[in-house]
């Protein structure tokens, strides 16, 4: 059986984007942190606290292209994103293109399954205590403005701007809170019984078959 964590909330970007980091700053989380792709290879839960409410975040290891095929270990890490309620996608910012990265992270997503291009979504820019972030922050805000995307510049590093990140997750999950990930239905159970079970089985061709009876037909 395949086992899916369940988390409110999952971090996801591509690899090196500073998930982790961010993980361990927001929760209590003390997650395997080094400056190189693929530090984490299973996802981390960390429990983040505002208030008087709790919710439980999952560090998804970094995403490439191709990752809806399996590729760079691509299913283990989606399917513990089909079980969140709320996606924070975190950006490199010192990537070379961090609107590509943006774009590839949802194709994946949405190729491994559809429902979660529709999954609500904070956008945040990592990485602010970088220069060469804050020199491709205004041009990166101005086009994810062009696409109604309203990301937060942070700085996992330096802590620049987090508490604002985790109020505005509090206040966007509170609105899916109630929300069902999966729905599972019920499907009826046919009880065989005496008298109007028996049925007749007609051959009418080479590969088919007829069955015929009262209670068969009825089920």
């Amino acid at each position: 059986l395949e086992l899916k964590l369940i988390a409110d909330v999952g971090l996801v970007g591509v690899p090196n984007a500073g998930k982790s980091t961010l993980l361990s700053v927001v929760s209590n989380a003390k997650p395997k942190i080094a400056d190189y792709p693929f530090t984490t290879l299973e996802p981390n839960l960390g429990v983040v606290r505002y208030d008087d409410q709790e919710l439980v975040f999952a560090d998804i290891p970094g995403l490439i292209e191709g990752a809806h095929m399996g590729i760079g270990l691509g299913h283990s890490f989606l399917r513990h994103v089909q079980r969140t309620r709320l996606l924070v996608h975190v950006l490199d910012g010192t990537s070379e293109d961090v609107l590509a990265d943006f774009s590839q992270i949802n194709s994946e997503l949405a190729l491994y399954d559809e429902r979660l291009q529709d999954r609500p979504q904070i956008v945040v820019f990592n990485k602010m205590d970088l220069p060469q972030a804050r020199a491709n922050w205004p041009d990166v805000r101005a086009e994810l403005k062009k696409r109604n995307v309203d990301a937060i510049p942070i700085s996992a590093a330096t802590h620049e701007n987090v508490q604002r990140l985790i109020q505005r997750t509090f206040a966007e999950i509170s609105e899916y809170r109630e929300t069902p990930v999966e729905v599972i239905s019920e499907k009826p159970l046919y009880e065989l019984e005496t008298d109007d079970v028996a049925f007749e089985i007609e051959k009418i061709e080479e590969n088919a078959y007829r069955v015929t009876g009262k209670r068969i037909e009825r089920a």
